[in-house]
Parts: C-alpha cells; sequence; structure tokens
C-alpha cells in the first residue's frame, strides 16, 4: 500500500508560504540592504572611512553586509516581491561571486583604491546600481543606528 503524499507547500529553499509572508514583511530592508551593499562597493577608502560612525568597521562591513543581502531567502525574497527584476538576479549573483573571490591578502585598506581587482570591483558596482536606477551614491540609514564619535 503506498502512502499518499501530502502537497509539499514550500519553495526551492524549503520555506513554508506562511515563512516566505513573514519575509515577505521585511522586504523593503532585504532591498536595501542589496542596495547599501553595492553603493559601499563604490566607495573609495576615505568615504569607507567617512562611514565608521555607521559602519565601526567599514571594512568587515563591507564584507558582512554583502554577504547578509545575498543570504538566499532574503535574496530571493526581494525577486519574487519584484523590487528588483529577476534579469538581473545573475549579475548580481556573479557580482557577488567575484567578491567571493577576493584574494584574502588584498582584503585591507591599503589596496583598497590601487588594485585592479578592487577597482574592477567599485566599476561592477557602480554599472549594476545604475541598471537598478539607483542614481544617488548615498548609504541609506533607515534601518541603521548612527553612533558618532565624541570629540
Amino acid at each position: 500500500m503506498s502512502e499518499i503524499e501530502e502537497p509539499d507547500n514550500s519553495d526551492d529553499l524549503g520555506f513554508t508560504q506562511e515563512e516566505l509572508l513573514e519575509y515577505d514583511k521585511h522586504v523593503n530592508f532585504y532591498y536595501i540592504n542589496i542596495i547599501n551593499s553595492l553603493i559601499l562597493y563604490t566607495y573609495n577608502v576615505e568615504q569607507l572611512d567617512e562611514m565608521a560612525p555607521v559602519l565601526i568597521d567599514p571594512l568587515t562591513e563591507l564584507y558582512e553586509e554583502l554577504d547578509y543581502a545575498f543570504l538566499p531567502v532574503l535574496f530571493e525574497t526581494v525577486f519574487r516581491n519584484k523590487l528588483i527584476d529577476e534579469s538581473l538576479k545573475s549579475e548580481l549573483l556573479m557580482f557577488k561571486k567575484k567578491v567571493d573571490d577576493i584574494p584574502v591578502e588584498i582584503w585591507d585598506w591599503e589596496f583598497l583604491d590601487t588594485n585592479e581587482i578592487w577597482k574592477n570591483i567599485k566599476i561592477d558596482a557602480d554599472e549594476l546600481l545604475n541598471k537598478l536606477n539607483i542614481e544617488t551614491r548615498n548609504y541609506n540609514t533607515d534601518y541603521t543606528t548612527i553612533l558618532y564619535k565624541n570629540k
């Protein structure tokens, strides 16, 4: 006797419709994370250093913000809700792979403005932002607590 299979109400990542609806509630936050992470990759050392009140350690946040933005369920939520056109998905994933492939020895302030890999990453991030119709390169702090240094 064969078992009757229950219909699978989960997505490709294994999330139920109820779980996906919970993620949908925060889709603007996930979208801003993607945009902010790309914006950070367009910045030079001086601009990143100025982000210290927001990012605390800009070099670490450079990678961590991108990593978070590309968590599969968060990334997919942005596309499922059509905040970013599906046609840009592969380009965004390619950008993430290029960042993941940056050699660990050049994840250092001294290389950000001078190394060819970093220069190309900046160009790629800028081009992606243009394709996303993002006109400004200002980091969006709507979901951020800003820490001010005592002078």
